[in-house]
């Protein structure tokens, strides 16, 4: 401990002895004079810019009814949705998946796709058709494959951030009708 002690002693009081300066005061080397363009690798760039969104998650709640199983009943309530949009080239979702649950606790399965009629920000219409299928849990990984609770939906809807959309289904069992609205997170 004493002999780093002294060495750090040393080395402030005799370093600054041993230093020197540059040689001559002027360099030999020729100097380019600076051009009036803008160099294009150091454009602006907004350091507090965030990353464009590559998806949308919406959720959204609703009121559906249908005949969704092979029952004989017209079942209807409320409903809670989760639906996720991948952006298209536009910074517009086409194709959509959505989760909803029933007030009668049948899970339903959606694939979606949009077509857009204008584009009025931040209203944008759209049309959508898609595919669905309700499970139930006592019908466990055969509900998949049953024919019944398959159903085909069209539907016309808008908007970006908030969004409502009215559609109407039909499959083997019946119709159903239905009313969501929403709001997206974007990602």
């Amino acid at each position: 401990m004493r002999l780093s002690i002294q060495l750090l002693f040393l080395t402030f009081v005799l370093g600054p002895v041993f230093s020197h300066s540059a040689p001559q005061p002027k360099t030999t080397l020729e100097s380019a004079p600076l051009e009036d363009q803008d160099d294009p690798s150091l454009k602006n760039i907004d350091p507090y810019a965030k990353a464009p969104p590559t998806f949308w998650l919406g959720l959204s709640i609703g009121y559906s009814g249908g005949n969704y199983l092979e029952r004989d009943e017209y079942e209807q309530g409320p409903f809670f949705a989760l639906r996720y949009m991948p952006l298209a080239k536009d910074d517009l979702p086409t194709w959509d998946y959505q989760v909803e649950v029933t007030q009668d606790n049948l899970i339903g399965l959606t694939l979606g796709h949009r077509w857009y009629c204008c584009r009025l920000d931040p209203f944008n219409p759209y049309a959508r058709l898609a595919a669905a299928t309700f499970l139930e849990g006592s019908g466990e990984l055969g509900g998949f494959v049953e024919i019944r609770r398959w159903r085909a939906r069209a539907a016309l809807g808008m908007g970006e951030k908030f969004i409502w959309e009215f559609g109407t289904g039909l499959s083997v069992t019946g119709p159903d009708i239905y009313a969501q609205f929403g709001y997206n997170f974007a990602f």
